[in-house]
């Protein structure tokens, strides 16, 4: 019997100073009495309401995520308030709007092992109907010692950290692209900004941890070592593809669970979720983290993303960024030379961490 869980925010289609409770907006928050009694704390960028286990070490990767976006893109005037519950209410949501907040619903990993634990026990329990109760008591121990033995890595701190951030950058990536107004100008249905996928999805991946950076190269490494596969998308794939969640990130709005809100989905409903969105996002994740260490390695230039951003948002695209800009940041002038150059730098460095393992 196999389990597995996806935590997918069902709100992402788009249309360093230390932590202190009921700071600033916390208490405005409160009194006006759309947070009940959930701790809150400001934080540099934003704020985090809930979470009261891990609230000031979540308030913490604000100020080192907004730094890196800073490096990488620009300054960000968008506030962000990560709302650790699985729905935020439309008050709460109008409060937050009206003072510049984009709401980051987020289930935390105790609520998650709760709610993983639940569903592997009503599903155990449905499949074992005609078993006594002594047997099915004891399947369904076999079971979550199972799970237990294959946590999922989000159930790391370090991991959940970061994929905090990566969520933050999508926010700021969308401000930073659009502008503050939700949504992309065309109103067509996105993952993100009306940037390309990949480039809003590079965006997010850049303020991610050493922990998640780790774990990308870990899974690269490892289908290079099963099957010699380097690049997972041939390159103007990769460039011009929606994001393999979009489909089903949109079938999320669909549920009646919030319109802002956070769905956790595990056993049949997760492989339902991943056979609908048509690919494996984590292949995605990988070849956009090793594109985005391939860009600012070759060129030298921590800030190559937001050139190429600014060439998109003009109208342009990265063909066009590279006929004219590719030579002074020492890349090939051509997408051409430029895939035959990514895949060579990814070959190497995948084959050089193979005989050194990733610490």
């Amino acid at each position: 019997m196999r389990f597995k869980a996806i935590l997918a925010a069902a709100s992402v289609v788009a249309m360093g100073g230390a932590a202190q409770a009921d700071d600033g907006p916390c208490s405005e928050w409160r009194e006006a009495g759309v947070i009940g009694d959930l701790r809150c704390e400001a934080a540099d960028g934003g704020a985090v309401i809930g979470g009261a286990a891990r609230a000031t070490e979540y308030a913490q990767v604000f100020p080192r995520a907004f730094a890196i976006f800073e490096d990488y893109f620009a300054p960000s005037e968008q506030k962000v308030a990560l709302v650790v519950q699985s729905e935020v209410s439309a008050e709460l949501t109008a409060a937050l709007a009206a003072d510049g907040y984009k709401p980051l619903p987020w289930i935390d990993n105790e609520t998650k092992a709760a709610m993983l634990r639940d569903r592997i026990v009503a599903q155990v329990e449905a499949q074992t109907a005609s078993l006594p109760e002594a047997q099915r008591a004891a399947v369904v121990q076999q079971a979550l010692a199972k799970a237990e033995g294959a946590a999922p890595a989000h159930a790391d701190p370090e991991m959940e950290d970061g994929a905090i951030a990566h969520e933050i950058g999508h926010l700021l990536f969308n401000r930073y692209f659009d502008g503050p107004d939700t949504g992309s100008a065309d109103r067509t249905a996105r993952y993100g900004s009306s940037a390309p996928d990949w480039l809003d999805e590079a965006a997010a991946v850049a303020l991610e941890n050493d922990a998640q950076t780790r774990s990308r190269y870990v899974a690269a490494r490892e289908a290079y070592d099963a099957d010699g596969t380097v690049l997972a998308f041939p390159l103007d794939t990769y460039l011009s593809m929606e994001h393999p969640l979009l489909q089903s990130a949109q079938a999320l709005k669909t549920l009646k669970r919030g319109s802002t809100g956070a769905v956790m989905l595990s056993g049949d409903e997760a492989d339902a979720f991943l056979e609908a969105s048509g690919g494996n996002p984590a292949v995605f994740y990988r070849q956009t983290r090793m594109f985005i260490d391939y860009l600012m390695e070759t060129s030298g230039d921590p800030r190559i993303l937001n050139s190429i951003a600014q060439a998109y948002r003009d109208g342009g695209d990265l063909s066009g960024w590279l006929t004219q800009s590719g030579g002074e940041n020492g890349l090939p002038e051509t997408l051409d030379g430029l895939e035959i150059q990514f895949e060579n730098w990814a070959r190497a460095r995948l084959a050089a961490i193979s005989a050194a393992p990733v610490t």
